[in-house]
Order: structure tokens, then C-alpha cells, then sequence
């Protein structure tokens, strides 16, 4: 069990490097300025707003959360991806106003002002690949003597914006092991791409692979495409749900294949809360009935909260549960939950 620990821990700090190297290796310009009612002039670099926080990135105070009802405007000359929360999306930089509580989004030929607080999103759009990339890792580890049970779980994601889609990359992992048991593997890996258009509608694609061995499943494959809308979007929350068609190709344990067509439907909501520890609750739920095999459906459900420890560090604390009406191996359950800790970085 130590020999498959030490991989373990190996495979995940070449992850860990793979994704953080590249992404410590360049700075932005410090040339933005944040304009506050208390009379405050800060100059820095405008990382994201979202949830009712401005991210903002300064030599001499380090990255600073400011919270929107505390600026007075904000001035820019950066390329973003602007939401308003009635759904318009724009694209241009940030002038200041002489209103207080607004700011001037040049787009084009066009100067459009705007409240702060009709603003729910705005991400810088870089010129060079790797300044494009947002993301956040977790790992966690518990061990129990009395029943020699030790977890290893692993999460992380990759996020690449431009003016009007939105890609990630995520992995999530768990291994369990028991002695005088094989290792239980809870394994999802997969791509996404979002397309958006008018009034918070988007299209998407993904392209996956996961692993269940306590539901029998030792991979499924499968490709989809869907059509979805942020149904609620403000500065505290996000409510989405999309439908789709899976193509999907599975082997169970005992080594049967099958290949199947099922439905996809999928909800996610995010919440959060930026007083002092800043809290962020995510939670999805996607439901897969399949054409193929009459009868069978297939639920998975996550929440996980964030709490903020200092600076980008946070501890996490999240819920599964996967369920399978008709798993590919007979033998196998039908329901799969657990609850994971860890500790976790967000750039």
C-alpha cells in the first residue's frame, strides 16, 4: 500500500507542476486603477470580477478581493468578456465615469455606461495562450488505523476564456484502499467547451472518461452535445441547466462492453459570499436516462463548499453520490457516496 501511495503522490505533484509552472512564469500589467467612495486610488491589474468581487492584483498589497458596493468606478485599457446580469455579453475594455457606481464599456465604436451593479462577470482576455488560463487544485488524504482504511482524493480544473467561449479542463479523483480489499477508483476526467450567445443562451460539447469500480463500471467513454441557459446569473449566484444526447462506451469489470445513446440533463448552481471567510457553495446534478437499454438511468450529485483560509488557499468539503439502476457487472452496487476533505489553491 506505501509503494501505491508514493505513485500516487508522484503522479499528482507532475499534475500539480504541469498546470502551475506555466501559469507562474508570466505578470500582467499593473497599469489598471480602482477608484473607491473613501477617496482610495489603487493601481494594479484587474485578475476577474465575479460574485460582487473585483480580483485585483497590486505590487505592494498583494491580490485584493474589494467588494463592488465599495468602488466608485474603474478604469482599464485590458481586453474583457463583459455580462451584464440581464444577459448582454460585450466585449472591449473599462473607462472610468463621472457617475459614482458606474463605469463606460468601450466596445467597438460604441461607449455604453453601466452600473457596476449590473455587472455580474468580467474577465481579462490576454493576448499570449498561457495568461488566458484560470484554475484551482485540491488535494486531501485521511487515514484510519482501527479499519486500515486510507483515502487519497485529488480535484482540479483548467479554465481558457476568450471573447465569446469558454473551456475547461477537470479531473477528479479518489482511491480508497483497505487492506485485504482492492482499491475502490472514482475517476472523472473530461473537456468541455461553451459557446454563448444572446440572452445567457449557450451551446456545449464534452468529451469524457470515468471510472467506478464500486458500481462495476472500469471505464465509460463518451462524447456529448448539448444546449443550455443561465437561468438565474447575478454578483451572488448561478442557476444553469442544459439537455443533450451522450454517446457513450462502457466495460465493466468482468470485462462486457456496450455501446448506448442517452439523454443528458444537467443543473448547476453556485452561490457566494464574500464577508470575511468568503464561501462559495457549488452543486450539480445530471440525470442520464438511456435510449439504449430501456429502463436504465443514471444520477450523479455533488455539492462542495470552499471556505477561504488566506489569500488563494481555501478548505474544501464536498458530498458525492452516483447511482446506476442497471450496472454493467450484476455483482456490482447500485449507489456509490462519500464525503471528501482537502486543501486547495485557486490562481
Amino acid at each position: 500500500m506505501k509503494k501505491t501511495l508514493q505513485k500516487n503522490i508522484i503522479n499528482i505533484s507532475f499534475i500539480l507542476s504541469f498546470i502551475l509552472l506555466p501559469l507562474l512564469s508570466f505578470a500582467g500589467p499593473k497599469t489598471d486603477t480602482v477608484y473607491l467612495y473613501n477617496g482610495d486610488r489603487i493601481t494594479g491589474e484587474v485578475k476577474r470580477f465575479e460574485y460582487g468581487i473585483l480580483v485585483f492584483k497590486t505590487d505592494g498589497m498583494g491580490t485584493l478581493n474589494i467588494e463592488y458596493d465599495r468602488i466608485r468606478t474603474v478604469y482599464s485599457k485590458q481586453k474583457f468578456t463583459i455580462l451584464l446580469a440581464n444577459g448582454l455579453r460585450f466585449f472591449g475594455s473599462i473607462d472610468t465615469s463621472h457617475t459614482s457606481g458606474h463605469v463606460n464599456i468601450h466596445s467597438g465604436s460604441f461607449r455604453i455606461p453601466e452600473p457596476i451593479s449590473a455587472i455580474v462577470e468580467i474577465f481579462p482576455v490576454k493576448n499570449v495562450f498561457w495568461k488566458r488560463l484560470d484554475g484551482a487544485i485540491d488535494l486531501g488524504y485521511s487515514y484510519t488505523k482501527a479499519s486500515t482504511i486510507s483515502k487519497l482524493n485529488f480535484s482540479g480544473n483548467v479554465d481558457y476564456r476568450v471573447q465569446k467561449s469558454f473551456s475547461q479542463i477537470k479531473i477528479s479523483s479518489t482511491f480508497t484502499d483497505q487492506k485485504d480489499r482492492d482499491r475502490i477508483r472514482k475517476q472523472d476526467y473530461y473537456i468541455s467547451h461553451r459557446r454563448f450567445f444572446k440572452r445567457r443562451w449557450f451551446a456545449g460539447a464534452l468529451l469524457g472518461m470515468q471510472q467506478n469500480t464500486e458500481l462495476g463500471n472500469n471505464h465509460r467513454i463518451y462524447f456529448g452535445l448539448g444546449l443550455g441557459n443561465d437561468v438565474v446569473h447575478s454578483n451572488s449566484q448561478v442557476l444553469s441547466g442544459a439537455m443533450g444526447l451522450l454517446l457513450v462506451t462502457e466495460k465493466s469489470e468482468a470485462d462486457s462492453t456496450i455501446q448506448s445513446i442517452e439523454g443528458m440533463m444537467q443543473w448547476n448552481y453556485r452561490v457566494f459570499k464574500f464577508n470575511k471567510p468568503e464561501i462559495e457553495l457549488t452543486s450539480f446534478f445530471n440525470a442520464y436516462p438511456s435510449f439504449t437499454t430501456w429502463g436504465r438511468v443514471r444520477l450523479e450529485f455533488e455539492i462542495k463548499a470552499r471556505i477561504e483560509l488566506f489569500n488563494d488557499f481555501y478548505f474544501g468539503l464536498s458530498l458525492y453520490d452516483n447511482y446506476d439502476s442497471q450496472p454493467l457487472d450484476n455483482t456490482a452496487a447500485t449507489n456509490d457516496w462519500g464525503i471528501t476533505t482537502s486543501i486547495g489553491y485557486s490562481w
